[in-house]
C-alpha cells in the first residue's frame, strides 16, 4: 500500500467517525452510500463534470474517493428510504446527461450504536450484494432491516415496531400532501391498528389506502384501510405492500408563502440581491428578484460561490426568527434564482415548522370543502 493510500484510508476514517459522534451527539441520522465507478484516465474531464452534478444534485453532500473505483457520499439528516430514492434518480440523471453507468450501489442508514467497523461493513456488504448481482440493483438496509433477507416479512416488521411504533401517514387530496406523525396501536397477523388525529378522520374516509413511511425501513409500504374507529381515532390497516416507489418518495414538500418573505443574498458582506422568497423546501429556496438582478447574476458566473441567504420565517406562536443559510445557485430562469440550501438541524426544525403551519391552513379550507 503506497503512502498515499494509506493517508488517503485514514482521511476517510476521520471523516466517518466524526460523521457518527456528530449524529450520536445531535441525535441526527445520515446514509452512507457507496457506488464504483471506473474512471477513464483519458476522459478526466466528463468525469469532472459528473461529480460536479452529483455533488450539487445531492446537495453538496460529502464525496470521497474509497479507492481507485469506489467512492462515499455522505447524506445528512437523510433517512434511508430518501436516500434510496434520490440515488435511483440521481444514476438515472447521470446515464442521462453523460451517458455514464453509476455501478454497484450499496446504502445503509447509520445507528447509534455503530462503530467505524459495523458502520462501514455494513455499507461493504450491500456492495458487495450490488457487485454479485446480475440486475445492477441498488441493496440497501439497517441494522434493523434487511431488504433482501429471505426472514418472513411480518418478523421483521414486528421487530422494527417494537423498537419505534411512530409512523408516519401519506396520502395526497386535491394535490396536497396529507401527512401526519402516528403511533401504531397494535401489530398482529400483517393487521396494523393506528392512532391518528381527530381532525384527520374526514380524509381518510375519502381514501382506500394510505402509504406508510417509518425510519428503520428502507421502503414505503402501502397498506390499504381497512376500517376507521371514530370513537377510539384508530385507523385499521391490512395488505402491506412494500414498494419501489410511491408518491411518498416525491414528498420533499415545496409549499408557497401566503404572505411575503423579503429576503437578501450575500456573498461574504457584499449584496448581490434581494427579493421575496416565492417557494421554500428543506433543501432549496425560490427567490424572486427585478430582472435587472438576475441579469448581473448570471454575468458574473457565481454557480459554484458559497453564497448566504437571510429572511425571517413565521413560528407557530407568531413570531418571526431570523434565518441566515449557506446556499448556492442552482440555476437562474428569468427573474427567478434558484438556490440550493444546507440549513443545519436547528434550522431545518424551522423551516419544517413553518411548512407544517402552511399546510394546516390549506388542509383548514379543504376540510370545509369536504363537509
Amino acid at each position: 500500500m503506497t503512502d498515499e493510500m494509506k493517508i488517503n484510508n485514514y482521511l476517510i476514517r476521520g471523516i466517518v467517525e466524526a460523521n457518527i459522534d456528530v449524529s450520536k451527539k445531535e441525535k441526527s441520522y445520515f446514509s452512507l452510500v457507496k457506488f464504483e465507478y471506473k474512471v477513464d484516465l483519458e476522459d478526466t474531464y466528463s468525469f469532472k463534470d459528473m461529480i460536479s452534478f452529483i455533488y450539487i444534485f445531492t446537495n453538496f453532500s460529502p464525496i470521497l474517493l474509497q479507492d481507485k473505483n469506489s467512492f462515499l457520499i455522505f447524506l445528512k439528516n437523510t433517512k434511508i428510504h430518501k436516500s434510496k430514492a434520490l440515488i435511483n434518480k440521481l444514476s438515472q440523471e447521470c446515464k442521462n446527461k453523460f451517458d455514464i453507468d453509476i455501478e454497484n450501489i450499496g446504502i445503509t442508514l447509520n445507528s447509534m450504536n455503530d462503530t467505524y467497523k459495523t458502520l462501514m461493513d455494513r455499507v461493504d456488504k450491500y456492495f458487495v450484494m450490488s457487485k454479485l448481482s446480475s440486475s445492477n440493483k441498488i441493496f440497501y438496509g439497517t441494522v434493523d432491516f434487511d431488504y433482501y433477507d429471505t426472514m418472513d416479512s411480518s418478523k421483521i416488521l414486528q421487530n422494527i415496531f417494537n423498537k419505534s411504533s411512530h409512523i408516519n401517514l401519506n396520502n395526497l387530496y386535491k394535490g396536497i400532501p396529507i401527512q401526519e406523525t402516528a403511533r401504531i396501536y397494535s401489530f398482529n397477523d400483517g393487521i396494523i391498528q393506528v392512532k391518528i388525529k381527530p381532525n384527520k378522520i374526514p380524509f381518510y374516509e375519502k381514501e382506500k389506502f394510505t402509504f406508510i413511511q417509518h425510519d428503520l425501513i428502507p421502503d414505503i409500504i402501502k397498506a390499504n384501510i381497512l376500517k376507521i374507529d371514530r370513537n377510539r381515532f384508530i385507523i385499521v390497516l391490512n395488505n402491506l405492500q412494500f414498494l419501489k416507489s410511491s408518491p411518498v418518495e416525491r414528498s420533499n414538500v415545496r409549499i408557497e408563502p401566503n404572505k411575503n418573505i423579503h429576503a437578501i443574498l450575500t456573498k461574504g458582506h457584499k449584496k448581490l440581491a434581494e427579493g421575496n422568497i416565492i417557494s421554500i423546501s428543506e433543501n432549496s429556496i425560490s427567490l424572486k428578484v427585478p430582472l435587472e438582478q438576475t441579469d448581473i447574476l448570471s454575468a458574473k458566473d457565481l454557480f459554484h460561490n458559497e453564497l448566504s441567504i437571510k429572511f425571517l420565517l413565521a413560528n407557530d406562536k407568531n413570531f418571526l426568527s431570523p434565518i441566515k443559510l449557506t446556499t448556492y445557485i442552482f440555476n437562474i430562469v428569468n427573474d427567478q434564482i434558484i438556490l440550493n440550501i444546507s440549513p443545519n438541524v436547528a434550522e431545518i426544525k424551522k423551516i419544517r415548522n413553518y411548512i407544517s403551519m402552511q399546510q394546516s391552513a390549506l388542509l383548514t379550507t379543504l376540510k370545509l370543502e369536504l363537509k
